[in-house]
């Protein structure tokens, strides 16, 4: 269905989305409470189980819990040492965020289910308990803070392996206390099925020390629902196990689904989809980790053996820490990427990744913009007939031309004649100036000065290795001074035609150097028009008119600043709710919309000449949602109509059965993209941007979009479908 009117969408015409703080204190909805002190213990619990996995997901955490109950004294075990160890945690006001995450947790519940399955239940057993919970509370903040502060490492699971050994090694001297021989999970019965998928399942279950099927298929489903991808990686892990014990080393009998097999799986899930973007190479490194891991876990067999200490989680950890350590050392991040953004799951990470580099690629480490104001033609480009060739290659020439393509008026004998001469010349980003050459005359039309090739110029260090030249400046124009600070869009000089310039215009080019003469690295320019289409990022071509977006009204619409409120209705089908919008600024400056009776999240960044909307958490039912979808790219630009491509990620916008199975393959088939065309027009004094995103794949789902922009009202009404789902907000007085 075609989307046509604000009124036939919404069905209520004037109410606006304000950013500004609501005075009508009576009016609001009221205040979300937060969660319980039972329910955020609950959910820190179930947080600790599905930590193990990597997971934040509450259902995970069922799965897994239920999975250390197939014994059920193991299970009680490690679920009393997870409510006492977050207890003392608390007490003693050491890394609340941890408890509530369930990385503190984990390593108290894999201890205790250590203790659990080979120490007996006596007096003792209790005493020690507690002396093990603040163990692991000490160790892990410790190992935490020290592994963070110096090597930008996690502590992982080094906690359970170091307070774990330190239990069995006290045991002996402890009175009434033994180790059992054997985990009571092995008298089990065994998988009615092929023998190859009874030592899978083992291998899953003896992660929280239950090496049964019964356990392992639980934690299996567990991570079926949680990422398919890293089901995957479990399988390569334990195919390299299997391979390991048949071709390479000899471990003894069961040993692999007791004790070896699950340190295989994690390395492999770890390196494969939660510290590296999922893909060829990172499935390649998790498969050649896990081979490590196996020379790692012989290794440390042999070392343990004469003390009789199990190898535990120590050859993942081993292996993991010094392959993130190594890996974080490359002078360049290639394949495989690492996750440097806030991780989910494999899936998330990867079409994140994906979205992020379709949204935002860029080859240089700064944004620049054309140097110049209004519209200029390129009249000469990369790997151009006159002079960009060879080593200097990468340059761009911009003019000026009127509507019939003329350069100058008259004949164009005099400087005066063209319409770019003496016209401003601006940084194109933030800067240190390093050189200026000034005072060289401007030459006749036709005319050169080979010996100063690039006359008068202005030189502009921007980060590490990376110069703009603009060169061919009208002496005594030059407003700048070696050593000066430039910010983005500041007057620096005037166009003019000193140097080897037949014709006056402004050349500038890119290089590594502050040497002049020296070759050129590529040039691109960001948010550029180019015959009425916004281009994000774009190399101007030769004969192109392009021009910078210039900023308008619509920028005080989205400005949101922190702690202004947004009242909105929203209508999804036949349900009808209110939602109370807070703008928040986190302590890392991360700018973002919160509603707090939905849980969801909307990131955005209002800095620049585009509003865009960072990334969406939470339900797909909310204000928030739709606003990420309408308004994903917001061009703050006073020249309308504009046109403009963005990309959404496709698992933010709809959830679909089949995904599930293109999942499996997204480990080494990345997933299809799906961009999205906007257009922006406006009509009496209100902007219009609807957005339209076609299907690519049978998993996806087309959507339309439009949302309504008032300057100085804000922001009137969205409206999102996505296949058959339709939600329309509207702001409330």
């Amino acid at each position: 269905m075609a989307l046509n009117t604000a009124e036939t969408r919404i069905g209520a015409p004037s109410p606006t989305l304000r950013g500004a703080a609501s005075t009508d204190r009576a009016n609001e909805p009221p205040r979300t409470a937060p969660p319980s002190v039972p329910k955020q213990a609950v959910l820190a619990v179930l947080a600790a189980y599905s930590q193990v996995l990597f997971s934040a997901s509450p259902l995970v955490g069922v799965l897994v819990l239920a999975s250390t109950f197939v014994v059920p004294e193991v299970g009680a075990v490690g679920l009393l040492g997870v409510v006492i160890s977050s207890a003392i945690s608390l007490a003693l006001g050491l890394d609340r965020e941890g408890v509530k995450s369930g990385v503190l947790g984990y390593n108290a519940l894999l201890v205790f289910l250590l203790v659990g399955a080979l120490l007996d239940r006596s007096p003792a057993f209790w005493v020690l308990s507690g002396a093990l919970a603040m163990a692991v509370v000490l160790t892990h903040v410790f190992l935490s803070a020290a592994l963070h502060a110096h090597f930008r490492l996690p502590a992982l699971s080094l906690p359970f392996v170091i307070v774990g050994w330190v239990a069995l090694l006290a045991v002996p001297s402890i009175r009434g206390m033994a180790v059992s021989p054997t985990a009571p999970a092995l008298s089990l019965p065994a998988f009615p099925g092929p023998e190859l998928v009874d030592t899978f399942l083992r291998s899953l279950g003896a992660i929280f020390f239950q090496p049964h099927w019964v356990a392992g298929a639980l934690v299996l489903t567990a991570m079926l629902l949680w990422s398919r991808i890293a089901v995957v990686h479990a399988l390569v892990g334990f195919a390299v196990a299997v391979l390991a014990q048949d071709v390479l080393f000899s471990f003894p009998p069961g040993f692999v689904h007791s004790y070896v097999g699950f340190n295989f799986i994690m390395t492999a899930v770890a390196l494969g989809g939660i510290f590296y973007v999922p893909g060829p190479a990172s499935m390649a490194l998790a498969a050649a980790g896990s081979l490590v891991c196996g020379l790692v876990s012989v290794a440390v067999l042999g070392l343990l053996a004469p003390l009789g200490l199990p190898i535990l989680a120590m050859p993942f950890n081993l292996t993991l820490l010094v392959l993130l350590y190594a890996l974080g050392h490359r002078a360049v991040a290639t394949h495989p990427r690492p996750v440097d953004f806030v991780a989910g799951s494999p899936e998330d990470n990867l079409l994140y990744f994906r979205t992020r580099i379709a949204r935002f690629r860029s080859t240089l480490p700064v944004r620049m913009r054309l140097p110049v104001r209004g519209e200029w033609v390129v009249t000469q480009g990369n790997d151009g007939d006159h002079t960009h060739q060879g080593p200097w290659r990468h340059g761009i020439d911009l003019e000026v031309a009127d509507a019939r393509g003329e350069r100058h008026t008259g004949t164009g004998e005099q400087l005066s004649d063209w319409y770019c001469y003496r016209l401003p010349v601006l940084s194109p980003a933030l800067g240190t100036v390093v050189k200026v050459v000034d005072g060289l005359p401007d030459t006749p039309i036709d005319a050169v000065d080979v010996e100063n090739n690039w006359g008068n110029l202005v030189l502009i260090q921007h980060g590490p290795a990376l110069y703009s030249l603009l060169a061919h400046l009208s002496p005594g124009s030059i407003e700048v001074a070696a050593g000066q600070v430039v910010a983005a869009g500041q007057p620096i000089g005037k166009v003019g035609a000193s140097g080897r310039s037949p014709v006056p215009h402004l050349h500038i080019q890119l290089q590594a150097t502050p040497v002049l003469g020296d070759p050129t690295v590529p040039i691109e320019f960001h948010d550029v028009i180019v015959g009425g289409a916004l281009q994000a990022t774009h190399l101007p071509a030769e004969g192109e008119v392009v021009s910078n977006l210039v900023r308008s009204d619509l920028a005080s619409i989205l400005d949101l600043p922190a702690g202004s409120r947004i009242r909105v209705e929203v209508r999804n089908g036949d349900d009808i709710h209110t939602e109370e919008l807070v703008s928040e600024i986190d302590l890392l400056g991360a700018r973002s919309l919160h509603s707090p009776s939905k849980d969801a999240r909307l990131w955005f960044d209002a800095v620049g000449d585009c509003w865009l909307a960072l990334d969406h958490a939470g339900p797909k039912d909310g204000a928030l949602w739709a606003m990420h979808a309408a308004l994903a790219r917001v061009p703050l630009s006073s020249k309308v109509p504009l046109r403009w491509r963005d990309h959404l990620n496709p698992r933010r916008l709809a959830s679909n059965p089949l995904a599930w199975l293109r999942d499996a393959l997204a480990a080494v088939v990345p997933p299809a993209d799906q961009p999205i065309d906007y257009a922006m027009t406006a009509v009496g004094g209100a902007v219009t941007i609807r957005g339209h995103a076609r299907t690519q794949r049978p998993w996806q789902r087309s959507v339309r979009t439009e949302a309504v922009l008032v300057p100085g009202r804000g922001i009137e009404t969205v409206h999102v479908r996505v296949g058959d789902r339709d939600i329309a907000v509207r702001g409330l007085p």
